[in-house]
């Protein structure tokens, strides 16, 4: 035994060592994760906060050009009614505002368009052209102004400034600033490090996205899945999956334009990690051969006699005391072997005494009770027998005989001492009709039948009968009317409960529970008839599945119960 606790020793300390390997990795393995995921992130947080340094200050820069535009004095000359312009004046004045739109859109290269509105004098300007306003240029006014005042929308091709100007009770004119999407892209592009890497800028009002033309178009799906937090705001730091791929997303900050995204695919920030944690995978690998090596080893020479050991315990506790064990080489499971084999040889010759002694004890029982027949039954039964036919009532005589003669060739049978319950219960229903016929008028018995399924159990004999007739001796036979007796059945899965129950109200709540204390401590009592009888005769029978019971009636008497249970699992003799 020293050795088997050394090698499971060894074996736990094995396994302790590979745990504690595989944990180290485990835990260096997620660092590693987590200190890239970081890096990445915290390189993906400067790109925004430079984007948003950068261009912002550009878009900032040519919306204030945009603002200050409307200060110019030769654009008061045009919307101001009360100066008269010659046709010479309106014409410089008009390519003056032209050339100051030209300067403005070539101040940056994200600035497409520059386009001024004067419904009034019925003129569009742009950087490039002087010319009068088309139905279409109206429709398109109009478009514009209802995207509202100083913010950026996207008009369906591009994102664009719109600002406007009012005179009172006039109709107001209109700067629009269009921003190319083709430059934004390319802009876009500068900050795709990697080929598996891309970004996109989102305008939640206009619910519009311009994405790097290096993308690959995924930031839709990516989108998608944006998740918020309780502020409403979009989470900074996300991790999305996407047609089966891992990405990193970064949230940016609030632009002119929108919410800047960036977005990377993990496993190609992850290689260099994943191909170390392969190859530690492969040490472990070959760390795990080694253990199952070492186990099974281990199993062949200590385990497997271990386990034929307790699979003989098993055998003994479940009642097989005829299971011997041999070992093929010598040793310590040898010696063990031989101890258990002579252990369950003495153990069987002990237990078939006590058996023995037990069943002819329990014989002994039976024949005594068999020698109780109550004589003043028996003399009170012939009587009835007698006056029936001295009346010439032989129908009902012939019945009462053959009743009375079931009932004694029931109790005298020298056979064997154990019934079917279907025969248990035909002797009991026997002496429930001799007894209907002797108190006739003062007593009525219900007696149920028994559940066809339940014919075939085999009980020990008597164990029925006595019940009722108990019953009688202690209060029904005392009835001068109304008195009840009742047999019944109930079936409740695989377990069976008979119960006799009677309305003798003189039993007394102490009588019960005197009673109780009895079947709870009857492997004290010496009563070998009666309810106790019964209940030891039940538990040896079917090992303690079995017993009576007590409590009080609905009825209002008392209410004796057998039950049997774990039918269905084969109990039958």
């Amino acid at each position: 035994m020293k050795e088997t606790t050394l090698r499971t020793k060894q074996i736990l300390a094995f396994s302790v060592i590979i745990l504690s390997f595989l944990l180290i990795m485990t835990v260096l393995f997620l660092w590693f994760i987590q200190t890239i995921r970081q890096m990445t992130y915290d390189k993906m947080q400067a790109q925004a906060k430079y984007y948003l340094e950068t261009y912002e200050k550009e878009i900032s820069h040519v919306r204030g050009l945009q603002a200050e535009f409307f200060n110019s004095r030769n654009l008061a000359f045009l919307v101001n009614t009360e100066i008269k312009l010659d046709d010479y004046e309106k014409r410089n004045t008009l390519l003056s505002l032209q050339e100051k739109l030209d300067s403005i859109a070539g101040t940056s290269n994200i600035v497409q368009d520059c386009i001024f509105y004067l419904p009034d004098s019925q003129y569009k300007l742009t950087q490039s052209d002087v010319r009068k306003m088309s139905p279409s240029d109206y429709e398109k006014m109009e478009e514009y102004l209802s995207y509202g005042q100083d913010a950026v929308y996207y008009d369906g091709t591009n994102f664009c400034s719109v600002l406007r100007g009012r005179r009172e009770g006039d109709v107001p004119y209109l700067f629009v600033m269009v921003f190319s999407t083709e430059q934004i892209k390319k802009q876009l592009d500068i900050f795709n490090t990697g080929e598996n890497s891309g970004n996109f800028i989102y305008n939640e009002e206009c619910d519009e996205m311009v994405e790097a033309t290096d993308s690959q178009y995924r930031g839709m799906n990516i989108l998608k899945q944006l998740e918020k937090d309780e502020t409403g705001e979009y989470k900074k730091v996300q991790e999305i999956s996407s047609d089966g791929t891992n990405f990193l997303v970064f949230v940016g900050g609030r632009g002119t334009l929108g919410f800047f995204v960036q977005y990377i695919e993990e496993s190609s920030i992850m290689r260099f990690v994943i191909v170390s944690w392969i190859y530690l995978l492969v040490a472990v690998l070959v760390m795990i051969g080694m253990s199952i090596f070492f186990i099974a080893y281990t199993n062949r020479i200590i385990h497997k006699p271990m386990g034929e050991l307790l699979k003989a315990f098993e055998h003994v506790k479940e009642g097989d005391l005829n299971q011997m064990i041999y070992c093929d080489q010598k040793g310590e499971f040898a010696y063990i072997y031989e101890g258990f084999n002579e252990m369950q040889s003495q153990l069987k010759q002990k237990i078939d005494e006590v058996y023995v002694q037990t069943n002819l004890a329990q014989k002994a029982q039976l024949k005594q009770l068999q020698a109780q027949i109550n004589p003043h039954f028996l003399y009170n039964s012939f009587f009835i027998l007698s006056r029936r036919i001295k009346r010439e009532d032989y129908e009902n005589a012939e019945q009462f005989a053959k009743h009375l003669g079931n009932y004694f060739q029931f109790i005298t049978r020298n056979g064997s001492d154990d019934v079917r319950l279907s025969q248990e219960v035909a002797h009991a229903r026997s002496y429930a009709q001799i007894q209907s016929i002797r108190f006739a008028g003062r007593l009525e018995i219900q007696f149920e039948d028994l559940p066809e399924k339940f014919n075939d159990i085999m009980v020990p004999r008597l164990i029925l009968q006595p019940l009722l007739e108990n019953a009688f001796n202690h209060g029904l036979e005392n009835h001068s009317s109304d008195g009840r007796l009742r047999i019944s059945f109930f079936n409740q899965e695989s377990n069976l409960t008979i119960r006799v129950e009677d309305n003798v109200e003189e039993t007394t709540d102490e009588m019960i529970d005197k009673l109780k204390h009895r079947l709870e401590n009857s492997q004290d009592c010496i009563e070998v008839t009666g309810i106790i009888n019964i209940h030891k005769r039940l538990q040896g029978y079917f090992n303690n599945g079995a017993g009576v019971t007590v409590a009080r009636s609905e009825m209002g008497g008392i209410a004796v119960s057998i039950y049997i249970t774990c039918i269905g699992e084969g109990i039958s003799k």
